[in-house]
């Protein structure tokens, strides 16, 4: 029931505009399709969401946007494992990665660095597996490919960035991550997060609701 509030919500405040006659654009309607260059509005999450139960709308605004990728063939199993309309991760992933690297990851870097980022180093997505390999524990959102680890950044300038043993550098920068992503966790987080970032697009979460870490100036 958790996971349709956010929609609800999304939906009790469009009709109230509605009858106020403040209709929103219609691209920022949450039926329009997602623009992945354009600047996220409230409605960015849902339509994230909604990409993930239609594959050719979510592929369709990858290509608009310019993003490079490779679909690869489904794969099913074993239980609860594998992966549906994916490339190196889920297709709504994907649409989220390209949305954080727009507009939070180069405006953050070019104001830390005065550099862009011309490549986001990961250790990968797809991995089936429970949550920290605990037998007891709920498939990790990797056993779907539905989340990814980034370890780092490389500048424009050939400059290396890395989380491990650079996440303590003095400076802060605010980001937007949690704004678009719906789940970003950091080494502030647990020991387990202390080499990277674990970006997901969790179903259902209201923005900001799974923030943890902050956002610092990396080494």
């Amino acid at each position: 029931m958790r996971a349709f509030l956010p929609s609800l919500l999304l939906l009790a405040l469009l009709a109230l505009a509605w009858s106020r006659d403040r209709r929103p654009p219609d691209r920022c309607a949450p039926w329009a399709p997602l623009d992945l260059r354009a600047m996220p509005d409230m409605s960015v999450r849902y339509r994230l969401e909604r990409l993930g139960q239609e594959p050719r709308a979510c592929k369709a605004a990858l290509a608009r946007a310019g993003a490079r990728f490779d679909p690869v063939t489904d794969r099913n199993g074993p239980d609860p494992c594998g992966w549906v309309d994916a490339a190196i991760v889920t297709c709504p992933l994907a649409a989220t990665l390209v949305l954080l690297d727009r507009q939070v990851l180069q405006p953050a870097a070019r104001q830390l660095y005065r550099r862009a980022v011309t490549r986001i180093d990961h250790v990968g997505s797809y991995a089936c597996r429970n949550l920290y390999g605990r037998s007891s524990a709920p498939p990790s959102r990797h056993a779907r490919a539905a989340a990814i680890d980034l370890t780092g950044f490389v500048l424009a300038d050939g400059r290396e960035l890395r989380i491990a043993g650079g996440w303590q550098a003095p400076g802060k920068a605010g980001d937007r991550a949690c704004e678009v992503a719906g789940m970003v966790l950091g080494p502030d987080y647990n020991r387990e997060q202390c080499s990277h970032f674990h970006l997901e697009r969790a179903v259902g979460a209201i923005a900001g609701k799974h923030r943890h870490g902050r956002a610092r100036q990396i080494r």
